[in-house]
């Protein structure tokens, strides 16, 4: 049985900052949020399975430079729906990804799906170009990549996969994540649907493209390939976690940590970092979605039922409202499990969109792996 959910939301008002904006979502409605800053803190230590690995030496802008291995994508079909986005932004520090002269990078273990924590392992594209004109990458109707102004080609840099909701384009997560840690410290990866309504609802086509679009990153920029990660909102959050149901899949993509937003529950079928996000009356989802979609995480982190409050998320102004973020993190778990059901009544009211402490509330938990 799944944990009582308890709120705190005393302790959570802390530096209350926020305002609102408007980006259009699936049915032309829908607010938009911007996340405040505010204290962090830790999600506890992350632990990776497998056995270790070292990356060969290399004289190129003194990063080692290793391929990834791939894997064979799975089939399955799954039916994508949800709304668009609303922006949220957090001001962070800095992510040095470091780099040696001429010297060793090496690797932690990796497990099933999961990076290795801590070490810097640079991608096969270190030292092959600069910064792209204008920071930017873009294939029209298939993806777009976005760098740093700090990117120069030669330091890897974190990864970040963010799959748009229904009926949005891939700049969603442009608009969503302007202004936070993620645009000044990751390279971001965006990749767009061709289904029907801007839907991920074609796992097989998606994936296919999905897999090559990452495999295509790392083989031509710089990227840390030990510390890459996912988010997703209401239909690209069900297309995250179903590949995380796909082994050999999530294996390919050698994710970190994950935060969904608005997801449908699919077998998880790798132990995986996760800071799940949910409205508690989002009315676009079922009754039940929510706690379903986290037991899944719980039962492939091998966590007990009970949880205490997880204070590192601070409260957010939205719609004239103090939001509580109604953050848990699950006891006895192998990686951080992490389940913040909060309240923000924007995107027309549906709690469906990402919330006003989202997108500061994901870096700061990709900061903790």
């Amino acid at each position: 049985m799944l944990a009582k959910h308890t709120r705190v939301s005393g302790l959570l008002l802390v530096t209350l900052i926020g305002c609102s904006v408007s980006v259009p979502d699936d049915g032309g409605s829908g607010g938009a949020m911007q996340g405040s800053s505010g204290m962090t803190g830790t999600a506890g230590t992350s632990s990776t399975a497998g056995t270790s690995s070292t990356a060969g030496t290399s004289s190129t802008a003194g990063t080692s430079s290793t391929a990834g291995t791939s894997s064979t994508a799975g089939t399955s079909s799954t039916a994508g729906h949800g709304g668009g986005g609303s922006a949220g932004s957090g001001a962070g520090g800095t992510h040095a990804a470091g780099s040696g002269s001429g010297g060793t990078t090496t690797t932690g273990g990796s497990g099933s799906g999961g990076g290795s924590s801590g070490t810097v392992k640079a991608s096969a594209g270190c030292g092959k170009a600069a910064r792209p004109a204008n920071g930017k990458v873009t294939v029209a109707n298939e993806e777009i990549i976005d760098f740093p102004t700090s990117y120069d080609g030669t330091k890897p840099m974190p990864f970040l996969i963010a799959l748009h909701a229904c009926g949005n384009p891939n700049t969603q997560w442009e608009g969503l994540l302007k202004g936070s840690k993620f645009e000044t410290d990751y390279v971001r990866l965006l990749p767009n649907t061709s289904d029907s309504g801007q839907c991920w609802s074609n796992y097989n086509n998606n994936i296919t493209r999905i897999l090559k679009q990452y495999d295509d990153v790392l083989a031509n920029y710089c990227v840390d390939t030990n510390h890459t990660f996912g988010v997703g909102h209401s239909s690209g959050a069900q297309m995250l976690v179903n590949i995380l149901s796909h082994k050999s899949d999530a294996d390919h993509l050698h994710l970190l940590g994950v935060s969904p937003v608005a997801a449908d529950p699919f077998n998880v079928a790798v132990p995986m970092p996760v800071l799940y996000i949910d409205g508690i009356m989002d009315n676009q989802r079922s009754a039940d979605s929510a706690k379903n979609a986290v037991a899944k995480f719980r039962t492939s982190n091998m966590c007990m039922t009970t949880s205490k409050p997880y204070t590192p998320v601070m409260g957010c102004q939205s719609s004239g409202m103090t939001v509580d973020p109604g953050c848990i993190i699950y006891d006895g778990c192998t990686v951080p499990t992490i389940w913040c059901s909060h309240n923000d009544p924007n995107y027309s009211g549906t709690q469906h969109g990402v919330p006003c402490f989202g997108i500061k509330a994901m870096s700061d938990f990709f900061d903790t792996l």
